[in-house]
């Protein structure tokens, strides 16, 4: 049986232009998940034809997002969409147009902290109540996510200064005063 997470993948995903092709996807799917070796041969195949289809669905940073993304907004659509939206609003701001795969990693890394992070602190309002252990437990996972997520800003800001294309150097013009005579 296909999990609604499974589902919704397949609905996001490039390349399709049927419901019959993504109907023979699943099945070839399947069938390499059993185990049947030309199922997988057949998958293999089709994903060296269909980059963008492995990209997106390699994407692990996507997917990392994502069930982050699911745990904060506990099924609430609105939460979720807003938050995708947030995402990406950020994102856009940490890249700056950049196209170095570092900054794209560190971004990610960034992105993931944050939701780490503001889903930790979340739990931490809760009002549920807690033990001892695991309210020091909880301060411990908030204490390291917001390490690691001043880390990944850390990071980033060190790799922009080490790259050319961050190193802004004035555009200085020497003049040279003309003999008159």
């Amino acid at each position: 049986m296909e999990s609604a997470e499974a589902r919704g993948l397949m609905s996001k995903m490039p390349s399709f232009s049927s419901q019959e092709l993504k109907n023979a996807f699943r099945k070839v799917v399947e069938q390499a998940n059993k185990g049947n070796e030309r199922s997988l041969q057949v998958l293999r195949k089709y994903l060296e034809e269909h980059p963008e289809l492995w990209q997106y669905l390699g994407d692990l940073a996507r997917t990392a997002e994502e069930a982050w993304i699911r745990l904060l907004s506990s099924e609430d659509v609105l939460t979720a969409e807003t938050t995708r939206l947030q995402l990406a609003a950020l994102k856009e701001e940490l890249l700056e147009q950049s196209e170095n795969v570092l900054e794209k990693m560190l971004a990610d890394t960034i992105l993931a902290t944050w939701l780490e992070v503001h889903y930790l602190r979340t739990v931490d309002a809760n009002t549920t109540p807690r033990t001892a252990t695991q309210g020091n437990l909880l301060l411990k996972r908030i204490e390291s996510a917001q390490r690691r997520h001043h880390n990944a800003i850390k990071q980033l800001l060190q790799i922009r200064k080490l790259l050319p294309e961050h190193n802004n150097v004035p555009n200085l013009r020497i003049y040279k005063q003309e003999d008159r005579a």
